[in-house]
């Protein structure tokens, strides 16, 4: 049975990487930073990881934040960049971590969020520190200051960790994963040197949260650890319901054979682990920041889409293909498995970060695919139907590099390695855009795009019209409650959306989430505590859902 399953697999993996992928003309490259070779010497190293976009100045122009993995002179830093008139993109802020590890190939990787509950974003950045000395901080946070319209030049808050060191920062995630109105911090790090592992090194996941802030004193709770991996670290995390059960997940994904670890939230400051697998037979068939969790077609179901990056040679030759993985219909994630995995596609260049958006403009979902050696940026566009089905997608390549690639000797740096990318009219002139990182050291290639829809779009005459639902928010459940309420929302196109409680008077009470939220429906919870933590007086209170250019506001009664 086994090894029918694995011809199988095998003759799939033929088909994807045979096919052939249109490219749309109707982006085209409009912005990108200045090489290595040209001077551009910022980001200082590849970006492995970037997010956005954000508009931490309510100016109407997308920011985002990059981290660069540097050893040496210039050492690992995090840039803040912002869009101008024009298709023009402009370096607003950046700190370097020259106190920090540079021995090494030095990683950062970046999230934001508003972990002291103040309404002012911060950066949050998970930086490599050198094993054996004392004194290193690997959380490094940095806050928006409303009065310079920038970040503090400073770190505002630092955090050890209680580590010996983060050999490597793999990734960093902030998101309120227990209703409780107070931001989780979420790190996958590796704690020793590759070298050591098996025989003091260590990689784990942990989850902790702000329990008080007093002047530049910061003090953590350590609310879940795991600890269970023997060797190569967590290189993606993200978080969903996929089994619909109004508790978040918290998916990260090891390094080697593209192994899913899953721990599920279980109430406040309380997490569970569920099950972990692989989603690979070669030992080199790997996976880095490709995990996607939403409801695409809008039927309160959610699916996942997954990425592996497999392994290309020094110079760039397949040895194993990078696949792209579909998920629908899992009511228990505990018991989910490599056998659910639907296989769409497969690509000799292997793949990286992935994204929904709908940067075309013609309301039909997109999720962009970051093509990691084959220096491409990959478009499927659902055009309605099962979600687990190819047929119901559109496949496009909206970029490719046709460049020469001028190798180094002995590495593989002369390719433009796609890693992150994400969506949205980043310049505010009415088109969409895709911006995307790259993860290479050639000194003849930028490391930033920015490509930009030309407002005509493409329709076939025999594909079906997706029309999205509007911004709709259900009366919470229960109502009246006690001790806890269910919100349950759909959005019709990504972006940021708040979700508040305000008292009979109007007065603010509460943020149950503020943050950017994906095309589908969305569950979270509210236990009656307002901003101090403190449980709330019985009686009426409305909750009001908004974002871009919409609000939704409605009633829910507490009662003691």
């Amino acid at each position: 049975m086994f090894k029918k399953h694995m011809i199988w697999i095998f003759v799939c993996l033929m088909v994807g990487v045979a096919k052939g992928v249109d490219l749309d003309t109707t982006f085209s490259v409009k912005w990108n930073n200045e090489p290595w070779g040209s001077g551009g010497l910022i980001p200082a190293g590849p970006p492995w990881n970037m997010v956005g976009p954000f508009d931490f100045d309510n100016d109407g122009f997308g920011d985002f934040i990059v981290s660069s993995s540097y050893a040496g002179e210039y050492c690992n830093g995090v840039y803040h960049y912002e869009a101008a008139a024009n298709d023009s993109i402009e370096l607003r802020w950046v700190y370097t971590f020259y106190d920090l590890s540079c021995t090494y190939d030095a990683y950062s990787s970046v999230a934001v969020g508003d972990i002291d509950g103040d309404n002012k974003k911060e950066i949050l950045s998970l930086v490599d520190t050198s094993p054996g000395v004392s004194g290193q901080k690997g959380l490094q946070i940095f806050e928006w200051d409303s009065d310079s319209m920038s970040f503090l030049s400073q770190p505002t808050i630092t955090y050890d960790m209680g580590l010996d060191s983060v050999w490597e920062a793999c990734q960093i995630y902030a998101e309120d994963l227990d209703a409780d109105s107070k931001e989780e911090i979420i790190v996958s790090i590796m704690d020793g040197p590759w070298s050591e592992l098996g025989t003091g090194g260590s990689s784990r996941m942990m989850i902790f949260e702000l329990d008080t802030l007093d002047g530049d004193s910061a003090v953590f709770n350590l609310e879940y650890q795991d600890e269970v991996w023997t060797n190569w670290s967590g290189w993606n995390i993200s978080v969903g319901d996929l089994d619909n059960d109004g508790f978040k997940e918290i998916y990260t994904v090891g390094y080697e054979y593209f192994h899913i670890i899953i721990h599920e939230n279980t109430g406040e400051n309380q997490y569970e682990y569920q099950t972990d697998f692989y989603v690979a037979s070669e030992f080199y068939q790997r996976s880095n920041q490709g995990i996607l969790i939403t409801d695409i077609d809008n039927n309160g179901e959610n699916e996942m889409y997954c990425l592996t990056s497999g392994v290309n040679s020094l110079s760039g030759e397949l040895i194993n293909p990078g696949n792209f993985f579909v998920v629908e219909g899992v009511t228990d994630v505990s018991n989910l498995s490599y056998a659910n995995f639907n296989l769409f596609s497969s690509y000799t260049g292997g793949l990286r970060g992935i994204y929904l958006g709908n940067a075309d403009g013609d309301d039909k979902p997109n999720i962009y695919l970051a093509g990691h050696y084959n220096e491409a940026v990959y478009d499927w566009e659902y055009n309605n139907g099962d979600p687990t089905s190819p047929d119901s997608y559109e496949e496009k390549m909206v970029f490719l590099d046709d460049t020469t690639d001028n190798y180094t000797p002995g590495n593989d740096q002369g390719k433009l390695r796609i890693a992150k990318v994400f969506s949205g009219d980043i310049d505010n002139d009415g088109l969409g855009d895709i911006v995307f990182s790259s993860a290479s050291f050639a000194t003849d290639k930028p490391q930033l795009y920015m490509i930009e829809h030309n407002g005509v779009e493409e329709l076939h005459s025999d594909q079906e019209i997706y029309v999205p639902k509007p911004l709709s928010i259900e009366q919470n459940y229960p109502n009246p409650f006690n001790p806890e309420t269910h919100f349950r929302y759909e959005l019709s196109e990504p972006g940021y959306v708040s979700l508040k409680v305000f008292d009979i008077l109007g007065n603010h009470v509460v943020t149950i989430y503020e943050g950017f939220k994906t095309i589908g429906v969305h569950k979270t919870r509210w236990g009656g505590g307002d901003k101090q933590g403190q449980v709330v007086s019985s009686g009426i209170y409305f909750y009001q859902l908004k974002t871009d250019g919409y609000s939704i506001t409605k009633k829910l009664v507490f009662g003691k």
